[in-house]
């Protein structure tokens, strides 16, 4: 298929799966035209024909194929919700791919992945791709939920070579979150010392990279924010980063989603 920029594209929605009670999978034929995403990139979507809600949402790609694109899509609000009730043959309003950084390829190496919610999307994208390609020796992942009927288990466990889950409510794996685990696994040395990919709320990425950062040869991170165009011109999604010494402003959408955890001035990223 041949590529483009990217583009605002309908597409037809071909399934919608449930995975959890709050989240869902939603396959759609890759419009004619959409150009080869990479993993931490992701599609902005219209919510619905009217002006409530007026913003697009923004989702990581979770897939794509020659024939499909492949979303995560977890019920938080009207906006995602209504994207969550589509059904096959309605179309999905996108723009896309979006995002100016991906995830680095690992070159043969270990690689850990940590995610916690829909931060799994882009990790999953990831491990398929890099899987396919031979570019992984092994992968293991931690994921982290509120409790067991939310563990996307059945879209984990046949993608990494070991799987971890912790739980909130310790209904299921490690009684905590997520970071927590990584940092117990760390303790123990029951994690290889490879590359680390995260992705999930900024709490819980600020706290990986505190606690369990200098445990990994590095540590990159697809940051989640709310976006209002999704292409850097509001400069809504910005991020300090450490640069020469100072700190200069990048955006999620445009400069992202991926950037080198060491290289996010943590302390002055307000919420």
């Amino acid at each position: 298929m041949k590529s483009k920029p990217r583009g605002r594209y309908a597409a037809v929605v071909m399934r919608n799966r449930e995975v959890s009670p709050t989240s869902r999978v939603i396959v759609l034929e890759r419009p004619r035209g959409f150009r080869d995403a990479r993993p931490g990139q992701f599609v902005s979507i219209r919510a619905c024909d009217g002006t409530e809600p007026l913003l697009r949402r923004p989702f990581s790609i979770m897939h794509c194929t020659g024939e499909t694109l492949s979303l995560l899509v977890k019920v938080v609000g009207p906006g995602s919700a209504a994207i969550a009730s589509r059904r096959p043959g309605d179309t999905i309003d996108l723009v896309g791919p979006l995002g100016g950084s991906s995830f680095p390829e690992p070159e043969g190496e270990t690689a850990v992945f940590v995610a916690g919610g829909t931060g799994l999307a882009p990790l999953l994208f990831a491990a398929r791709l890099w899987r396919r390609k031979r570019l992984l020796s092994a992968a293991h992942i931690l994921y982290g939920a509120g409790n067991r009927s939310e563990l996307l288990g059945d879209l984990i466990r046949k993608e990494f070579s070991t799987c971890t889950f912790a739980t909130l409510d310790g209904s299921a794996g490690f009684h905590g979150d997520v970071v927590a685990l990584c940092r117990d696994l760390v303790k123990k040395r029951r994690l290889p010392p490879g590359t680390l990919y995260s992705c999930g709320p900024r709490g819980m990425v600020r706290s990986l990279a505190s606690s369990v950062g200098g445990a990994f040869r590095a540590h990159f991170t697809s940051l989640e924010s709310i976006m209002a165009c999704g292409v850097g011109a509001c400069r809504g999604c910005t991020v300090p980063m450490r640069v020469d010494g100072g700190t200069v402003l990048r955006t999620v959408c445009s400069d992202g989603t991926v950037f080198r955890a060491d290289d996010i001035a943590w302390e002055e990223w307000e919420e």
